[in-house]
């Protein structure tokens, strides 16, 4: 299947802290993070991907020109938008890179890259969440249910430590744990062609538009993903995700050990 990436926004927290590098670029052990996830979806033999930039687009398809080469590069500038494709030499990789505007809102990047995807079902991502998502079994449930959209949903972590109290006495105390009766959207889902039509236009946000009305209309189910899975919306995120490759921790790249 062909998937989705959005890689248009401006990122601000991540951005300002790592002087303004959109956050596609924010590197992990020295690649650019949208590597790691397009590598990831590769494991699973995907190697058709769509990416929606805006922000900052001219820096990230020069940028992953390089981190992907050896590629022929292709622009296009014709009715349906600029894009350019970068097609690799040597694996069969194809990345698609189309300007969708610098302030269109996620929904509205997915709803302007509707030429591209021929009324195919995709797989969609953030460009800012890494994980050990089984893509294969997810995909396996979404085709079983033969609702418009699954929504990978995994445990987050607290945001601060927790004590655990007898009386006025702390008995424990628990630095940031793993919220285990909480699920949060991860930022991956698989999506049918039919779920665009939930999409207004450019100021639609997805999570607060689209997959609101999915719901509404008991059109959005949820995968549940007990494994890994971080985000990286600060320097903070950064810095563990960064410690993880560098003691050889990478859960998300470490798919021939599950």
């Amino acid at each position: 299947m062909r998937v989705v990436i959005l890689a248009g926004g401006k990122g601000r927290r991540i951005c300002a802290e790592s002087t303004n590098l959109p956050k596609p670029l924010v590197p992990i052990g020295g690649t650019p993070v949208i590597c790691h996830i397009i590598r990831y979806f590769q494991e699973f033999g995907c190697d058709n991907f769509i990416i929606a930039v805006g922000y900052q687009s001219e820096q990230i398809i020069n940028t992953l020109q390089k981190h992907l080469e050896p590629v022929a590069r292709i622009d296009d500038d014709s009715e349906t938008g600029r894009s350019v494709t970068l097609c690799s030499q040597t694996d069969g990789l194809r990345v698609r890179l189309v300007e969708t505007g610098p302030d269109t809102n996620t929904g509205g990047r997915i709803k302007r890259l509707a030429p591209f995807l021929e009324q195919q079902p995709f797989f969609l991502a953030w460009c800012d969440g890494l994980s050990d998502i089984r893509l294969d079994a997810m995909l396996a449930f979404h085709r079983a249910h033969g609702r418009l959209v699954t929504v990978a949903a995994v445990h987050p972590f607290s945001r601060f430590g927790i004590m655990e109290l007898s009386g006025d006495e702390v008995t424990g105390f628990y630095e940031k744990p793993r919220m285990i009766d909480t699920w949060i959207n991860s930022g991956y889902a698989i999506v049918e062609p039919g779920a665009l039509e939930y999409i207004g236009g450019d100021a639609d946000h997805w999570e607060l538009g689209p997959l609101s009305r999915l719901l509404r209309d008991h059109q959005l189910m949820a995968w549940r993903h007990e494994g890994s899975w971080q985000c990286m919306d600060t320097m903070s995120d950064w810095e563990y995700l960064e410690h993880l490759w560098v003691t050889g921790s990478a859960f998300w790249m470490t798919l021939q050990d599950r």
